[in-house]
């Protein structure tokens, strides 16, 4: 007897099968156990980084040597994009450009918003109603560049992971299998820390309108730069400010 161990949304679900036992009976059977509105054309099932697409195979005919002298298996299940679902929007937790939806810098005028951002976007006079849908960001179009098919959309908890070595995103089923050696953050602080060095943002560069770690400052000698931790406002001024 072999036992399957299915991963889906954060669960962990096994049950036991022989190894002449066809795919498509072994995914039915965990169908049948979770119990839910779902059919094996609506989910992904991925075995080693790869998408089982022949469910006519047998439990023997894709089992490596390693998972056979286990009697064990794991596979990943992944829910399809459904027409009605195909754009997941999520608010940014941070200013982004209306355009490109990279880090921006905001300033108003005459009641009305203006963005700025590294890549040389300068987008004026947004009312303020208009501000909120500016800020939402469709994570349906962040998707894995090693396998090409996961989106930060279907994974589980939205979790995903950037490669600052290869400067390229990893969903959390590839992010295992690549290379040990390369620096890997969690997709929400690519932001925070730089490519480059992989440190966290020390200084704002005025002249190149980028934010640089303290080893990007040689290249930025002859440019104006600020230290983020003089443009931060002092705890006690803004609690004083609030209090007013």
């Amino acid at each position: 007897m072999f036992k399957v161990y299915f991963d889906f949304e954060g669960k962990n679900i096994n049950i036991q099968c022989e190894k002449n036992d066809k795919m498509k009976k072994i995914f039915n059977k965990f169908i049948e156990k979770i119990n839910l509105d779902i059919n094996i054309t609506s989910v992904y099932f991925m075995y080693s980084g790869n998408i089982i697409k022949n469910d006519e195979l047998s439990l023997g005919e894709i089992i490596n040597e390693i998972d056979k002298s286990t009697n064990q298996i794991h596979i990943v299940v992944i829910k399809k994009d459904t027409n009605n679902s195909n754009l997941y929007f999520e608010k940014s937790k941070e200013i982004v450009c209306p355009q490109c939806k990279e880090s921006a810098f905001i300033y108003f005028k005459n009641y009305k918003i203006s963005f700025q951002c590294k890549n040389g976007h300068e987008l004026k006079d947004y009312l303020f109603e208009q501000y909120e849908e500016t800020q939402k960001i469709d994570i349906s179009k962040i998707i894995c560049e090693q396998c090409k098919i996961n989106k930060k959309s279907n994974t589980y908890n939205q979790i995903f992971f950037r490669c600052n070595s290869c400067k390229m995103n990893l969903c959390p089923i590839c992010k295992p299998k690549h290379d040990k050696s390369h620096k890997i953050i969690n997709y929400e602080q690519k932001n925070f820390i730089c490519e480059s060095h992989n440190e966290n943002y020390s200084l704002y560069c005025k002249s190149c309108k980028q934010n640089i770690c303290i080893y990007c400052g040689n290249e930025h000698t002859k440019h104006e730069t600020i230290s983020l931790g003089n443009i931060i406002t002092n705890i006690e001024d803004l609690s004083q400010i609030i209090k007013s």
